[in-house]
C-alpha cells in the first residue's frame, strides 16, 4: 500500500513533470523482455556518510544519498506483485512494466554478471526499465542509480531533487571547441564516479551478506559491465578507465573524458552508439576515442534514432520525444545490441565484433 504524498511533496512532483505530460497515452505497457527468466526488482536509498549533501533540499539527508534500483532474474512464485514503475509520480502510475516487486532471486543459476546503468543528465533510474528488464530476463543483474545534481533523484518518500543548473551546458557549447566541453563536465563526472564507486562497494557488501538473503553470493563482481547515456556515458567512461573490475563499457551519445580518449585508457572492447543526427557534430569526439584506442571500438550509427531512443521516454511521451524510428523498434534494436555485446564480453569472453556485425538492423563499424 503506497501512502499518499504530503501536500508539499505532491506539488513538487506535479510541478516537476508539468513540462512532459503532453501526449501521454492513458496506459503504457512496456514491451515484455525476450529472455526466459522472470524479472524481480528492488529499490533502496544509499547514503554516503563520508560526503555531505550538496544539491537540493536535503530534508534530514545530511549525507549524500543516492537512490538505487536493481533488476535481477527471479523465481516465479504464487505471491507475485507487479512492481510500480514510479509510485511517487502521478504521471508514471499509468506505466506498467514486467518486473515483480522483491521477488526471490532465481535458484540454481550461479553468479550473475552485473551491469550498472548510468543515467543521463535530467533523467531517472527507472527510465531505462525496458533495457534493464531485457538484460535481467537473460540472467543479468542490472543496477541503475539516481545521483543528486546530475539527474532527477526521486526518493521513496516523494522528495524530488532536480538536476543542478551548474551542470546544464550553455547554449551552443556542445558544438565545440571540445576542450571547453571536457572542462565543463569535469565536476559532474568526478561526482558521478564517486557515486558509482559507493554503489560498487555496496554491491560487494550485498554479495557478502544481504540481510534479505536475495543477493548473497549471487553477484559476479570481477567482470562488471557499464551502460551510460549522455552525461552518464562520460561518467561511465571515466569509471571504466579507473576500475579494474569493469570489463565492458557501452554508451549512447556519451563520450569518456578527454584523457581517457586521448590516452587510450580503456583496455577492453567498447561499444559506442550515436544517432545519425548527432553524428555530424560529435564525430570529432568519437574520432579521438577511435584513433587513440588501446582496444577495439565498435561504432554504431543509429539511423532515425533520437538522443532518448534507448530510454522509455518515447514510449511514455511520444509527442515529446519524437524521432524517425518507431519507439518500440528503437528499443528492440538497442536491446539486441547491448545483449549481444555484454554476452560476448561478460559471458563468453570473446571478441564481440563477429556477433555485433550479424545484427542486420544497423551497420557496426569495427575499429580493431
Amino acid at each position: 500500500m503506497i501512502a499518499p504524498l504530503p501536500a508539499r511533496l505532491f506539488l513538487i512532483s506535479c510541478l516537476m513533470w508539468s513540462t512532459v505530460v503532453v501526449g501521454q497515452p492513458d496506459t503504457v505497457h512496456l514491451p515484455p523482455p525476450t529472455g526466459p527468466l522472470p524479472v524481480g526488482t528492488v529499490s533502496f536509498e544509499l547514503a554516503d556518510t563520508d560526503r555531505p549533501a550538496r544539491f537540493g533540499p536535503v530534508r534530514g539527508r545530511s549525507p549524500r544519498s543516492l537512490m538505487v534500483q536493481i533488476w535481477y532474474p527471479a523465481e516465479r512464485s504464487a505471491s507475485e506483485v507487479r512492481a510500480p514503475y514510479n509510485p511517487v509520480s502521478a504521471d508514471y502510475r499509468k506505466v506498467t512494466g514486467n518486473s515483480y516487486l522483491r521477488a526471490p532471486f532465481v535458484e540454481g543459476s550461479g553468479k550473475a554478471p552485473v551491469i550498472v546503468v548510468v543515467p543521463g543528465r535530467g533523467t531517472e533510474r527507472y527510465l531505462y526499465t525496458v533495457l534493464a528488464e531485457e538484460l535481467s530476463s537473460h540472467g543479468y543483474v542490472v543496477v541503475s542509480v539516481d545521483m543528486p545534481g546530475i539527474g532527477y533523484t526521486v526518493y521513496g518518500d516523494g522528495l524530488v531533487i532536480p538536476p543542478s543548473k551548474d551542470f546544464r551546458p550553455p547554449r551552443g557549447m556542445m558544438g565545440g571547441p571540445y576542450e571547453k566541453v571536457d572542462s565543463f563536465f569535469q565536476a559532474p563526472t568526478e561526482l558521478g564516479v564517486e557515486d558509482l564507486t559507493l554503489v560498487l562497494r555496496h554491491l560487494e557488501e550485498l554479495n557478502r551478506a544481504d540481510a534479505a538473503n536475495r543477493f548473497t553470493g549471487r553477484l559476479q563482481l570481477d567482470g562488471i559491465g557499464l551502460f551510460g547515456h549522455s552525461l552518464g556515458g562520460r561518467i561511465a567512461g571515466a569509471l571504466a578507465a579507473r576500475d579494474g573490475r569493469v570489463k565492458a563499457y557501452a554508451s549512447m551519445e556519451g563520450i569518456p573524458p578527454r584523457a581517457v580518449r586521448y590516452e587510450g585508457q580503456i583496455t577492453f572492447p567498447t561499444l559506442l552508439l550515436c544517432s545519425d543526427g548527432t553524428w555530424p557534430y560529435a564525430k570529432e569526439n568519437y574520432g579521438s576515442m577511435i584513433e587513440n584506442r588501446s582496444a577495439a571500438v565498435f561504432m554504431v550509427l543509429l539511423p532515425g534514432f533520437g538522443h532518448n531512443s534507448l530510454t522509455d521516454n518515447p514510449l511514455i511521451y511520444p509527442d515529446n520525444f519524437r524521432s524517425e524510428i518507431d519507439p518500440a523498434t528503437g528499443l528492440t534494436v538497442g536491446r539486441k545490441l547491448l545483449l549481444t555485446y555484454y554476452d560476448a564480453l561478460l559471458r563468453d569472453g570473446d571478441n564481440p565484433g563477429p556477433v555485433l556485425k550479424k545484427i542486420e538492423e544497423v551497420n557496426v563499424r569495427a575499429h580493431e
